[in-house]
């Protein structure tokens, strides 16, 4: 009879389906997917959260959670893998001084001042978010023009199909697109100053 982490192993490869993808599709660490197939349970945390990561798991790759869970509390034995926590020491008394205070609020102060720095110049640089609502990606209509909808960040300057697209202050946009026979390629860029440019194409075929 294969063990828990066979079963899940063979499932997966079965599906075609990598350890680095099964663990963005359920927001569960890589690590913690390879311990479960592994059987490693040093590597994983408490029993509650491993229970919850092979329901969630199991279903994931089409097998029945309460047949794996019960695999699982048949093979796994909490009392001899449970991590040993160590004895808290006991508390030192923090004297404070008044120049332990005047420290303390000067190395407060550079964190603050850093932590705006590096927070004004991430923003400049990074990209701006692009999420277009409408078309959906590879639409056929019979009608001539769409309204294409979408979302970026509120200070940055969308072009549709390089045609300046108005943001409010939510960052919502809209535009009407007119379309031609057959397909259309419609670009939208969202761009900030000095940052990469978002770029996304939604394709609509036009049959009359």
């Amino acid at each position: 009879m294969k063990n828990l982490g066979e079963t899940l192993s063979e499932t997966r490869k079965k599906k075609h389906i990598s350890t680095t993808h099964a663990a963005s599709d359920l927001l569960i660490k890589k690590e913690h997917i390879e311990a479960l197939e592994s059987q490693d349970w040093q590597s994983l945390p408490e029993p509650t959260f491993v229970k919850g990561f092979i329901k969630s798991y199991a279903t994931y790759l089409g097998l029945d959670a309460d047949h794996i869970l019960a695999i699982y509390r048949r093979e796994f034995d909490e009392s001899k893998f449970q991590k040993q926590h160590k004895n808290p020491r006991a508390e030192k008394r923090l004297f404070l001084t008044p120049t332990r205070l005047i420290n303390l609020a000067f190395i407060f102060a550079i964190f603050v001042f850093v932590a705006y720095i590096l927070i004004t110049f991430s923003s400049i640089l990074s990209t701006p978010k692009l999420e277009v609502l409408s078309p959906q990606p590879d639409i056929t209509t019979s009608v001539p023009v769409v309204q294409v909808i979408g979302k970026t960040d509120p200070e940055a300057t969308v072009s549709i199909a390089g045609e300046f697209a108005p943001v409010d202050n939510q960052g919502n946009f809209s535009k009407e697109y007119s379309l031609s026979q057959g397909k259309n390629d419609i670009e939208i860029i969202s761009s900030k100053r000095l940052s990469p440019k978002a770029r996304i194409i939604r394709t609509v075929r036009l049959i009359r």
